[in-house]
């Protein structure tokens, strides 16, 4: 449904044709202006021209280079779990662009706070002020207004490392930014195990220093939707329609293929889309009454429609398997932690 979006991919992976590759040539200024933006950028915080301030609590941030699509809500939310486990008492610290990710958190931790500010540094105060002893920002790489204790930066083995940067291209960062990372997570959903160990090889050479780690978000099972979370898993009967608004719709794809359905169509909307009763007109129709598979964010906007438990609509899990052991950066990550409040901040 998405036909922009999914072309803007395709033009972005040089797959779209001539007129992805023309549009690709003609966006080089743009790329190259951004690029210099973003180095003036780094520059201003590297030499203290700009300065970060710190956090009123400990700080942990989760993100990545690229726009969108390497797990960083999951990962976060693996975090969040992490750090109670060893005796923090975390909040979840969002930027509030996306209603879905903040109803994925309440669903999945639902004890810790979940707080949207656009501005991080006032999320962060207000997560002090509700007692929380660490801060966990989803999607924080590039914010740097703030200052953290740890970044855990994700980088999707379908992508690779940073090619061209926005607009010719999904990243917002050259790799070279890995540098100020204390850990990368190599993720992956459609790509092999050999590709993201493959990846994570490459950036250990170049920034021996980090903490790197692989991990599998693999597919968890279907459940219905008419009494998702509770359900237990299922099986719908005869060929599906995917449907998601997430950033790569082809790994959603890719993931209920794996589990060994049949996948009829694929229908793709904007990142962070809020569905209406229109939308689910349109996938009813399209669908020709089979079984329609969202994943959890796209369930958590879902649920709330009139009329949606009653349509045939199947939920898509999601499992984090980890390929290493993962408390080398759970360790990264605490050690941090405790030296700023070791310091006495």
């Amino acid at each position: 449904m998405s036909s922009l979006h999914t072309w803007v991919r395709r033009m972005w992976a040089d797959t779209a044709g001539v007129g992805g590759t023309l549009t690709r040539a003609a966006l080089l200024p743009g790329e190259l202006l951004f690029r210099a933006g973003v180095a003036l950028r780094r520059e201003g915080y590297d030499r203290g021209v700009l300065s970060a301030e710190q956090g009123a609590i400990p700080v942990v941030s989760v993100g990545n280079l690229s726009v969108g699509g390497t797990g960083k809500t999951p990962l976060s939310s693996w975090m969040v779990r992490q750090l109670e486990a060893h005796g923090e008492q975390p909040a979840l610290v969002v930027r509030g662009y996306g209603r879905d990710e903040m109803l994925l958190h309440a669903n999945w931790t639902p004890t810790v706070p979940v707080i949207a500010d656009p501005d991080r540094r006032e999320g962060v105060r207000e997560a002090a002020r509700q007692g929380a002893t660490v801060a966990i920002l989803d999607d924080g790489f590039q914010h740097r207004r703030l200052g953290r204790e740890a970044d855990v930066v994700l980088v999707a083995a379908e992508e690779g490392l940073p090619g061209a940067l926005l607009p010719r291209g999904p990243f917002r960062e050259p790799a070279a930014a890995l540098a100020r990372a204390h850990a990368v997570v190599v993720t992956r959903k459609s790509g092999t195990a050999d590709a993201a160990q493959g990846l994570a090889v490459e950036i250990r050479r170049r920034f021996p220093e980090v903490v790197t780690r692989t991990v599998h978000l693999a597919p968890g099972g279907l459940r219905p939707l008419s009494n998702w979370p509770e359900a237990e898993p299922g099986t719908p009967s005869g060929p599906i329609t995917v449907a998601t608004a997430v950033a790569r719709p082809e790994t959603v794809r890719a993931s209920v293929q794996a589990a060994g359905h049949e996948v009829r169509l694929l229908e793709t909307f904007p990142d962070h889309h809020e569905f209406t009763t229109h939308d689910l007109d349109r996938l009813l129709e399209r669908s020709g009454g089979g079984a329609i598979v969202v994943t959890e964010k796209d369930a958590v906007k879902l649920a709330g429609l009139p009329g949606v438990p009653r349509a045939p609509f199947w939920v898509l899990g999601q499992v984090l398997e980890w390929d290493q052991d993962p408390n080398p950066l759970v360790d990264t990550v605490l050690e941090r932690i405790r030296r700023r409040k070791g310091a006495g901040s």
